[in-house]
C-alpha cells in the first residue's frame, strides 16, 4: 500500500487556491462592459446567474450528501453507483457556475460598492480557488484523511456564501418590488438636465439601455421598453431591488430626482 502523504503537502492545494482566485480576481479587475451578455430562457443576465448559481447549490446539496455516503456516515449500504453519480454531479455543478463566472468576472467585473457585493466578489474568486484545491487534492491522492472532506466542505461553504450574497438576495428584493407603483409626473424640484449627468457618472448606462443617454446596457432592464414614471425610478435608484443596488449612500436626494426626473421624461423618446 502506498505511503500517506505528510501535511507539508497540503501546501499545493493551498497555492492552487491562491492562484485561482488571485487569477479570478485579476481578470475581473476592469469597469462593466456593456456588451457580449446573454440570458437564454431567463428574463434578463441577472436572473439567469441567480439561476445558475442556484442549480449549482442544488447539486453541492446533493454532493454534501452523497459524500457523506461514501464516507460511511449515512446508516445505510453505499451501493456501486454513489461514487460516479458524485463525481459527475460535481461536474454538473462546476459547468453550472461557468455562464455565471461568465458574466460576473468577463462583463460586469469585481465590484465593491456595498459591503454585499463586496463580499460576493470575494467569495465569487474562492469558489474557483477552492475548486481547484479539490481538484489538486483529488488528483494527488494520498493525502491525511481529514484533508478531502474539508476541503470539499471549504468549496461547499464558499459556494453556499455567494449564492446567499446573490441569487438568494435577488429572489428576496423580487418579491419585496413586485408591487407596481402608481404613475406620479415629475415634480418642479427635479432637474432631467442635471439627471442626464448623474446617468452618466453614476454607470447606469452600463446596466440599461437609455437612447437618449446614448446607453446600450443589457444587465438590468430597457429603459426605454418599462418607461418607469418618475416615483417609481426615484424609488429604485434610492432603494435598489430587482437586481438593483442601493444608490441611497451614494448619490444626494437631490441627485436621485434629477436622474429620476430624466429617465422619467426622457425613457422612451425616439
Amino acid at each position: 500500500m502506498p505511503e500517506q502523504r505528510s501535511y507539508r503537502w497540503v501546501a499545493a492545494p493551498l497555492l492552487a487556491f491562491a492562484l485561482f482566485a488571485l487569477t479570478a480576481g485579476l481578470l475581473a479587475n476592469h469597469d462593466p462592459r456593456s456588451k457580449g451578455y446573454f440570458r437564454l430562457f431567463f428574463s434578463d443576465p441577472i436572473h439567469l446567474k441567480a439561476g445558475f448559481a442556484t442549480a449549482a447549490v442544488v447539486l453541492a446539496c446533493f454532493q454534501l450528501f452523497t459524500a457523506a455516503w461514501i464516507f460511511r456516515k449515512l446508516p445505510w449500504q453505499k451501493p456501486a453507483w454513489v461514487n460516479p453519480v458524485h463525481r459527475w454531479s460535481g461536474r454538473l455543478a462546476f459547468a453550472c457556475t461557468l455562464p455565471v463566472a461568465y458574466h460576473c468576472i468577463f462583463k460586469l467585473g469585481f465590484r465593491d460598492f456595498g459591503n454585499r457585493v463586496l463580499a460576493h466578489s470575494l467569495l465569487g474568486c474562492g469558489v474557483y480557488g477552492a475548486f481547484a484545491a479539490k481538484v489538486t487534492i483529488v488528483r494527488l491522492h494520498r493525502f491525511p484523511r481529514p484533508v478531502l472532506p474539508l476541503a470539499g466542505g471549504l468549496l461547499f461553504a464558499v459556494l453556499i456564501g455567494v449564492w446567499y450574497t446573490s441569487a438568494l438576495w435577488l429572489y428576496r428584493n423580487d418579491s419585496a418590488t413586485a408591487a407596481p407603483a402608481k404613475s406620479s409626473p415629475i415634480p418642479a424640484d427635479a432637474n432631467p438636465t442635471a439627471g442626464a449627468g448623474v446617468f452618466k457618472s453614476s454607470g447606469c448606462g452600463s446596466c440599461h439601455t437609455l437612447k437618449a443617454a446614448g446607453a446600450s446596457g443589457q444587465i438590468g432592464p430597457n429603459l426605454d421598453d418599462v418607461r418607469p414614471d418618475f416615483e417609481t425610478a426615484r424609488a429604485k435608484v434610492e432603494q435598489g431591488g430587482g437586481g438593483m443596488p442601493s444608490f441611497g449612500s451614494e448619490l444626494t436626494p437631490q441627485q436621485i430626482r434629477d436622474v429620476a426626473g430624466f429617465v422619467a421624461k426622457s425613457a422612451g423618446s425616439r
